[in-house]
């Protein structure tokens, strides 16, 4: 694309170059989590609209909802259930970490399973780490964004 005039420049970052229509980080990462190109939405209501219709369409044809899960929080979650299941508390495969922890830690404090205190510490530790790592993760990423928005003059 080639610039002939100073009008044109307001143009140019609406033609796929730069910012995709002032659509926000997390929007565009939940559109991408919903197999949507962020690239073919114009707009942030767009974004919202297309968002909420995808999620209706899987509610209702019931496929799960993605989830943004690393690999090391995979095994937390199985480390977290093999030691809920070992300290008799049953928990269901859709369980939340935070909940198989916070059951965990109620079981701990009856003072019957002691034994497997420094386990629990050590998962809770870990799933801290990788909290703490993603949300340093996007929050990096949303600084680099806003850099390269105001370089471009956006």
């Amino acid at each position: 694309m080639s610039i002939n005039s100073i009008g044109q420049i307001g143009n140019f970052g609406s033609n796929g170059f730069g910012n995709s229509g002032g659509i926000s980080e997390e929007t565009k990462r939940k559109l991408i989590a919903l197999g949507i190109d962020p690239r073919t939405v114009t707009s942030e209501a767009q974004a919202q609209i297309l968002i909420q219709n995808a999620i209706k369409i899987r509610k209702s044809s019931k496929i799960p909802l993605p989830q943004n899960i690393c690999q090391g929080e995979r095994e937390l979650i199985a480390k977290s259930k093999d030691l809920a299941s070992r300290m008799d508390i049953s928990v269901s495969n859709s369980t939340p970490i935070e909940q198989i922890l916070k059951q965990i830690s109620d079981r701990l404090d009856t003072g019957k399973y002691e034994e497997f205190k420094p386990e629990f510490e050590a998962i809770k530790q870990a799933f801290e780490t990788v909290k703490q790592n993603r949300n340093t993760m996007f929050a990096s990423m949303n600084y680099n964004a806003t850099l390269n928005k105001m370089m471009l003059g956006f």
